[in-house]
């Protein structure tokens, strides 16, 4: 079962939207629309992993925890000294160009999450 929060923002008030029991095309559906503006993060909730998702438009970063890691995607420039402003939450934050990721890899990277499928993927992994 997938439960997806997807986060409306109207100005500074932000409305959190309860999916339950979304289907693999709802995923994709509810993250297609995120703009990076009014739409800028979307967390799912399946099985015992928290799938985040911050950004929109064509720059997103993608962080799933679980009881024994976090794990980051990893996108394909890892300049580690470059930073990419992108907006999650409706806060405009800095991240490391290496976490910025397109919409075809969050689609592989939820192959892989919620269908249980086989991707080549690249993660960073923080032990907890």
């Amino acid at each position: 079962m997938i439960t997806v929060y997807e986060e409306r923002r109207k100005g500074v008030v932000a409305e959190t939207i309860e999916h339950t029991e979304a289907s693999f095309a709802t995923c994709l559906e509810i993250i297609r629309r995120m703009d990076g503006f009014t739409r800028s993060q979307v967390t799912f909730q399946h099985i015992e992993s928290i799938i985040m998702i911050g950004g929109g438009s064509h720059e997103f970063i993608v962080t799933v925890e679980t009881d024994t890691a976090i794990r980051n995607l990893l996108g394909l420039l890892e300049d580690e000294d470059e930073f990419v402003e992108i907006t999650v939450g409706g806060q405009a934050c800095e991240f490391p160009q290496k976490y910025i990721v397109s919409l075809e890899l969050i689609e592989s990277a939820l192959h892989q999450l919620l269908l249980n499928t086989s991707a080549e993927l690249y993660w960073e992994v923080i032990d907890k």
